[in-house]
């Protein structure tokens, strides 16, 4: 089976440090930048990304906008939403949405098995506005 390629953005470096370090250890190709126009760029210059990994609340584009963009360039696209300011309320609402989502902060284990659960994940439920 090929590498699986995940793509996380999230507008913080230390997050973003701790996760690739997790998932590159699994032995994931891990692509992350904290700016999610540049992720926008990478799924439409055709980089493969077999799992999307978005902060919910990032100050240059939220979570749910940089969703919806996102599938609409790949309807397809596996995604794990994140958060540690959302509210248990909304993160209901989001898998009551079809969506995979981990609150932080996590256990390394915790968010170990939901990337493998996004990933094993059947097509992900279209975006409801």
């Amino acid at each position: 089976m090929p590498e699986r390629t995940l793509l996380v953005v999230d507008d913080e470096d230390g997050v973003i440090y701790a996760i690739h370090q997790t998932l590159q250890a699994c032995g994931y190709r891990v692509l992350a930048t904290t700016s999610p126009h540049r992720a926008l760029e990478m799924l439409r210059a055709g980089e493969r990304v077999d799992l999307m990994i978005i902060d919910l609340f990032m100050p240059a584009m939220d979570g749910a906008t940089l969703l919806k963009e996102c599938r609409q360039i790949r309807p397809g696209l596996r995604v794990l939403l994140s958060s540690g300011v959302a509210s248990d309320a909304e993160l209901r609402r989001w898998r009551g949405r079809g969506e995979a989502v981990v609150a932080k902060p996590w256990r390394e284990t915790e968010f170990r098995d939901a990337v493998l659960k996004a990933l094993s994940r059947g097509s992900p439920a279209t975006l409801m506005t």
